[in-house]
């Protein structure tokens, strides 16, 4: 994750989520930032960190990150919508931590949450074994958004890999979430997205 350092705008209102008073993106959020030129990530020594490397970055599975998700985020996102990734707080004002794994730059280091790194991890793994995954939170574009009172997203997005869910997904996912589903396909390059109101078989006569 990195942490917000010089805050400027009002963009940070819908992006990143506040622990202990700071302000962290998931890998997906920093990428599309960083594409768009609105975030310079700093190594230790205050150089840049090159896009190339931020790109090394959202393909690891440690980040819980498939490029599938980033590619819809970065779709969602581009047209004004706001996303938090599924499951996860946008605020909370005192966690715990735990020592990061080796390896990881002093930007990845930053407050780990020992919680949502086990959640993360689950869900990485879960996209990993199952076709459906709801992904992210999506609320419509607002500008009253607030981080501390979110209220319920307007749908969750799943990941679709392989085959279209069945109806039993469908409504398994449904009851989980709490709110309308939407779905994603991301098929060399190309970003669909589609929702299934009901599964109907046709009478056989």
């Amino acid at each position: 994750m990195a942490e917000l350092v010089l805050r400027k705008g009002n963009t940070w209102n819908s992006t990143g989520i506040i622990r202990n008073g700071k302000v962290l993106c998931f890998i997906e959020e920093t990428l599309f930032l960083a594409e768009i030129g609105a975030f310079k990530i700093l190594n230790d020594d205050n150089t840049i960190l090159p896009m190339r490397e931020i790109y090394g970055k959202a393909l690891e599975a440690k980040n819980g990150c498939l490029w599938e998700s980033f590619e819809a985020y970065k779709r969602l996102k581009s047209l004004g919508y706001i996303i938090g990734r599924h499951g996860i707080s946008w605020s909370v004002k005192s966690v715990g931590t735990i020592l990061p794994p080796e390896g990881l730059s002093d930007i990845d280091k930053k407050d780990f949450e020992s919680i949502e790194s086990t959640h993360i991890s689950k869900t990485f793994t879960g996209m990993q074994r199952k076709e459906v995954q709801p992904i992210f939170d999506v609320y419509n574009p607002s500008s009253k958004f607030k981080k501390s009172s979110p209220g319920h997203p307007s749908f969750v997005l799943c990941l679709a890999r392989g085959q279209p869910p069945s109806k039993q997904e469908v409504e398994d996912l449904e009851n989980r979430c709490g709110c309308p589903l939407k779905f994603c396909k991301v098929d060399v390059g190309r970003t669909s997205f589609f929702s299934i109101d009901r599964v109907e078989l046709p009478a056989l006569p």
